[in-house]
């Protein structure tokens, strides 16, 4: 129970960051596809994590979340790149990013 509350406050906190962040930079169109980066771009992760379910040795789970939140993150580039500027590209992609790591260190720290 406490496993799920964890990883239920942090993605609805990390949902209400990247809205908030697609509303300062006032993108409209991204703001419908923020469920779709929330829930395709983060299926990888989950793959991810029921791999390291399987297995308990440490080296192996960094491996997998390091590939797996390379694999969400290209997942959601052109979701990102698609309706922001050239200039406002890293802007848009840095809070995605860090929700992804945030889930990654997730899944290397429960057991």
């Amino acid at each position: 129970s406490e496993v799920f509350a964890v990883a239920f406050a942090q993605l609805a906190a990390g949902a209400v960051i990247l809205t908030l962040n697609v509303l300062l930079l006032v993108i409209a169109s991204l703001l419908y596809r923020s469920p779709s980066l929330l829930g395709y771009c983060l299926f990888p992760l989950d793959v991810g994590a029921l791999i390291c379910m399987m297995e308990n040795n440490v080296i192996l789970k960094m491996i997998v979340v390091c590939v797996t939140l390379a694999w969400s993150s290209w997942a959601a580039y052109p979701f990102m790149s698609s309706a922001v500027n050239l200039s406002r590209k890293a802007l848009a992609l840095y809070p995605v990013f860090l929700m992804y790591v945030s889930v990654g260190f997730l899944i290397i720290a429960i057991d």
